[in-house]
């Protein structure tokens, strides 16, 4: 009887507030999302890609060289596996995968991971990869508690992230996408105490120690590597007037980008050849000609919005960036109406709508959704109707549907699902923008 009545209590703990066959579809999902582990061939070093790509771009730059020359990148790679006797059948590099981080991030990798050989750094970088994304299921709730968020556990965090489709695919490439957004949780959590002041009865507020904003300031410095993903904390921050932290972290990125210039022999050369590899990786995109359209394009694992317009309108790309700015203008219009009207919209809140549009404008891939994570907080807001309206918007980021258009054939008429997922983002965005958190 008393063991009956305490999984009760756990259950109504553990449970309360969260629909249990949300929790089934997400536990399903996550479990069909995980046994691709078991589907894959045992991990080699050609296996995690991206991250080989950053060890490799601060191998070439430590060696003076440019790593956003192709040719250079390739052939840093040849000395490195002739070095360390390594089997490769695989190149970093143009069509897949180029150097495309900036110089402070070759320097931040050279400075750590790149001090041992590939053949230890990419093992350890597949523990770090899952250690990172334990320390965002557990950090989240920390970083809400302050900001009076309704209260969810770490282990639906974790669940929602591995429902993602995106994410077990990402730790199997070695994406650097969960070290940065374990470094930018970090400093939210290590800053959080100072946005709530302590007070005591009678007393005025009292500042929390010096040292946190500092702390904080460095880790979103570091999280900075991943550059694309930088715009929502920054915004955090600004929205709580962390004016120290984001100096200091300006200031680990110069010391990061100085360092990056001095290791680079001919450091001017840098910027010119990284447009134009940039102009290289544009010019192989977005070409309906060809006959595996979409798929040589990797538009099937994009999420920003130009993704979509490109596809309903062939040759639009010019008109993207006009049309990602217009969006960002419009919501933070009416964000701006709101503060107007004496509305103190709470900082995750903020993140949530600055991460969204952070997706849908620039260029990230599925797995980059992850950063969505505190929509498990946002969703306790919402009547169940809308609760279901978010989990519609959010089932092209779950389901495989790019699997099933492949498993019939990838049949022109069901091209249409590789563009679900910003849609379903253009549908979450809505939802944030008509209700509103206070904090």
């Amino acid at each position: 009887m008393y063991a009956a009545k305490a999984a009760c209590y756990v259950a109504r703990y553990y449970l309360a507030g969260v629909p249990r066959l949300l929790l089934l579809f997400l536990l399903l999902i996550a479990a069909f999302h995980a046994s691709r582990v078991l589907r894959e061939p045992r991990p080699g070093p050609d296996r995690p890609m991206d991250f080989r790509t950053c060890y490799v771009g601060q191998h070439v730059l430590r060696h003076g060289e440019n790593p956003y020359d192709d040719a250079t990148l390739k052939a840093g790679w040849q000395r490195i596996a002739r070095r360390e006797h390594l089997a490769s059948r695989t190149q970093p590099g143009l069509p897949n995968l180029p150097f495309l981080y900036p110089p402070w991030a070759a320097a931040l990798f050279g400075v750590s991971v790149g001090q041992v050989p590939y053949a230890v750094a990419w093992p350890l970088w597949y523990a770090l990869a899952l250690l990172s994304l334990g320390l965002l299921a557990k950090l989240w709730p920390r970083v809400l508690r302050p900001e009076n968020a309704p209260a969810v556990l770490w282990w639906e965090f974790l669940l929602f992230a591995l429902a993602l489709k995106g994410t077990v695919p990402a730790l199997l490439t070695g994406q650097p996408t969960f070290a940065a957004l374990a470094l930018g949780v970090g400093a939210l959590a290590v800053a959080g105490g100072s946005w709530k002041a302590n007070v005591t009865a009678g007393n005025a507020a009292t500042p929390l120690p010096r040292w946190r904003p500092v702390v904080a300031g460095l880790l979103l410095g570091l999280a900075a590597f991943k550059v694309t993903l930088l715009l929502p904390f920054v915004a955090w921050f600004l929205w709580q007037k962390q004016w120290r932290a984001l100096v200091v972290a300006a200031a680990v990125v110069g010391l990061l980008s100085a360092l990056a210039w001095h290791w680079a022999a001919f450091p001017t050369d840098l910027l010119p050849t990284y447009q134009h590899l940039l102009a290289q990786v544009r010019a192989q995109s977005f070409d309906p000609a060809d006959p595996d359209y979409p798929l040589t394009q990797g538009l099937t694992l994009r999420l920003e919005l130009g993704n979509v317009l490109e596809w309903l309108r062939p040759g639009s790309s010019a008109w993207h960036p006009w049309l990602h700015g217009a969006l960002w203008l419009a919501a933070l219009g009416w964000l701006a109406r709101q503060w107007q009207r004496g509305q103190r919209l709470a900082g995750w809140y903020m993140f949530l709508v600055a991460g969204t549009l952070t997706l849908l404008t620039t260029y990230h891939l599925y797995y980059d959704a992850v950063l969505l994570l505190p929509l498990l907080a946002f969703a306790r807001h919402l009547s169940r109707r809308e609760q279901g309206l978010l989990l519609l918007a959010l089932l092209p980021l779950l389901l495989p549907l790019n699997g099933v258009a492949l498993a019939l054939g990838n049949p022109v008429g069901l091209q249409f699902l590789y563009f679900l997922p910003p849609l379903g983002l253009l549908g979450v965005l809505a939802l944030l923008l008509a209700r509103p958190v206070n904090g």
